[in-house]
């Protein structure tokens, strides 16, 4: 290992840009912060091929949390199914999901534009962590979570000013704010099976300019102007 180490090291930047390109994410990891800061700064130049990240709590990915960060700095989407069996305050998210955020959060002004976290419970750890970047989200996905607080929840958006589609139960789309309602473009409900429907033709006439897609099992309404072209992400939003 010296002596690739040390080979590794009289390369130029752009020689070691030429073989790191051919690298996968795992691979790139499996060097970052484990060589020299050389060999660092060669992998994240790479990691902008890995703009759009998508795991699944069940399975992480085996990543420390400066590889995380270092991740998060160049994310533009982030995927996230936790399942409802993966407790709220498990360890696990704290360490996959902050180090991702903070790194997200630190990226340039913060580069992620759209965060989706699906089967799970929003809870105040949840808040906190979105907290970290719903200031530069242009989409938010959680149309397949419970939020446990709703109050916490609406000041939470308050800070997403740059939020254009949101995606969210129907439940916790009916109490939305007029002041967020006013500047989205776009506005996914997830109606669930047995829960009443608040009036969204009313809701509609109030905001005409609202594209608002109503999903109930496999049928689909939509509201409004078509939501073709208002989503950059996550298309089944």
């Amino acid at each position: 290992m010296e002596v690739e180490t040390t080979s590794l090291l009289i390369l130029n930047d752009d020689c070691l840009d030429n073989i790191f390109v051919y690298f996968t994410l795992d691979e790139l990891m499996l060097l970052f912060g484990s060589l020299h800061s050389l060999i660092d700064a060669a992998v994240e130049r790479q990691l902008h091929r890995f703009r759009h990240f998508e795991f699944s709590m069940r399975f992480p990915p085996q990543y420390n949390e400066i590889q995380l960060q270092a991740l998060g700095r160049h994310l533009q989407s982030l995927s996230v199914n936790v399942g409802y069996s993966v407790r709220s305050n498990s360890s696990v998210i704290g360490q996959m999901l902050h180090p991702l955020l903070v790194g997200a959060a630190a990226g340039e002004g913060g580069r992620l534009r759209a965060l989706k976290i699906q089967h799970t419970y929003i809870n105040s750890s949840y808040i906190k962590l979105i907290s970290l970047v719903v200031h530069c989200l242009s989409e938010l996905d959680l149309s397949r979570c419970d939020v446990d607080d709703t109050n916490e929840f609406m000041l939470l958006l308050r800070s997403a000013t740059k939020l254009k589609a949101l995606a969210l139960y129907n439940e916790h789309a009916a109490v939305l704010e007029e002041s967020l309602l006013s500047r989205l473009q776009l506005l996914k409900i997830n109606w669930m099976v047995g829960t009443q429907l608040f009036d969204v033709a009313a809701l509609n006439q109030k905001y005409p300019f609202l594209s608002i897609v109503v999903y109930q099992a496999n049928q689909v309404d939509v509201y409004g102007p078509p939501a073709v072209g208002k989503i950059a992400y996550f298309r089944d939003i």
